[in-house]
C-alpha cells in the first residue's frame, strides 16, 4: 500500500474513532435529559381534577421536597394505592385514572418525582428510590399498614414499584407497561453505543423480580412502541409470586386506560381482605 494512502486511512480511522468517543461522551452527559423529560408545571394547580384529593409535601432523606396527591381512604379497611407515574407524564395527566382507582373509597398517594411537577431536585434512579421511600414512610405515618398497600407503577415507574415491593412490605403490586431494564431498552434503540458502560440509570427490574412474592397484576399493550410487549411478558414471567395475572391489551398503545381493567383491579383488592 502506498505510504500516502496508508496515512490517509490511518487519519480517517482516527477521526472516526474520535467522533465515536465524542458521541459516547455526549450521550453520557445528556442521557438524563432524554430519559427524564420532566414537565415542571406544579401539579398543585390541577389537584382539583380528582375528587377528595389534596396536595401534600413529602420530604426525602436527601432533603428534597416532593409534591404528591393524597386521597384518603373512606375508612381503615380500604386499600391504598401508592402510585409512581411515567417519565413523560405528570400527576395532572393521570387524573382520570386516579378518579377510577379511588371511586369506591380506596385511598391513593401519587408522587410527583423529583424534578417533576413542583417537586425539587433532579431525576435519577437513586433519587427516585429516595422518593419512593419517603412516600412509603409518609403512608406509614398516616397509619396505613402494609397489609392495605398496593404499589402501582406505570412505565418507568414500574422499576421503582418492583424495587419497593421487593424491599418493603406491601399487599400487592400493579405494573403498567413494565420493562426488563432501561439499559436493555436503550441498547435496542442505540445499538451502536456501549450502553452498559454509559448508563447512569440502568433501572434493571429483572434483578428484583425474583423477590416479588405478593399478588401481582401486569398489563401491557401488544402494539407498544415505547416499551416492547415482549419485555413486559419477560418481566412478568420472572416474578416469583405464584399469584400473578397478565392482561394483554390488543392494540397499539402505551399506558392504556384502566377503565376496562377495573374488574381485575377490584379482584386484586379483594385479595387484601
Amino acid at each position: 500500500m502506498m505510504p500516502v494512502l496508508r496515512k490517509l486511512l490511518i487519519r480517517s480511522a482516527l477521526a472516526i474513532a474520535a467522533l465515536y468517543v465524542v458521541a459516547c461522551a455526549a450521550m453520557y452527559l445528556v442521557q438524563r435529559s432524554i430519559l427524564f423529560p420532566a414537565d415542571t408545571r406544579d401539579v398543585a394547580l390541577d389537584v382539583g381534577k380528582v375528587p377528595n384529593a389534596s396536595v401534600v409535601t413529602l420530604h426525602t432523606a436527601d432533603d428534597e421536597a416532593l409534591k404528591a396527591w393524597w386521597v384518603p381512604p373512606a375508612d381503615d379497611t380500604r386499600p391504598v394505592y401508592l402510585y409512581f407515574h411515567g417519565n413523560a407524564e405528570t400527576l395532572a395527566t393521570r387524573d382520570g385514572r386516579f378518579a377510577l382507582l379511588t371511586a369506591e373509597g380506596e385511598g391513593l398517594l401519587a408522587v410527583s418525582w423529583r424534578g417533576y411537577g413542583g417537586s425539587s431536585g433532579a431525576p435519577s434512579e437513586q433519587g427516585f428510590r429516595q422518593d419512593a421511600l419517603a412516600a412509603y414512610a409518609w403512608l406509614k405515618e398516616q397509619g396505613i399498614t402494609p397489609q392495605r398497600l398496593i404499589i402501582f407503577g406505570e412505565s418507568i415507574g414500574t422499576n421503582i414499584a418492583i424495587w419497593l415491593s421487593a424491599t418493603q412490605d406491601s399487599a400487592a403490586l400493579v405494573l403498567d407497561s413494565p420493562y426488563t431494564a432501561i439499559s436493555e431498552l436503550a441498547q435496542q434503540r442505540y445499538p451502536w453505543l456501549p450502553v452498559q458502560l454509559l448508563a447512569r440509570d440502568p433501572m434493571d427490574s429483572m434483578q428484583w423480580a425474583s423477590r416479588i412474592t405478593v399478588p401481582s397484576f401486569v398489563f401491557h399493550c401488544t402494539g407498544d412502541r415505547v416499551v416492547p410487549y415482549a419485555m413486559g411478558k419477560e418481566l412478568f414471567a420472572a416474578l416469583a409470586t405464584n399469584d400473578k395475572r397478565f392482561e394483554s391489551i390488543d392494540r397499539e398503545c402505551h399506558v392504556p386506560s384502566v377503565e376496562a381493567l377495573m374488574t381485575q383491579l377490584r379482584d386484586l383488592e379483594e385479595k387484601l381482605h
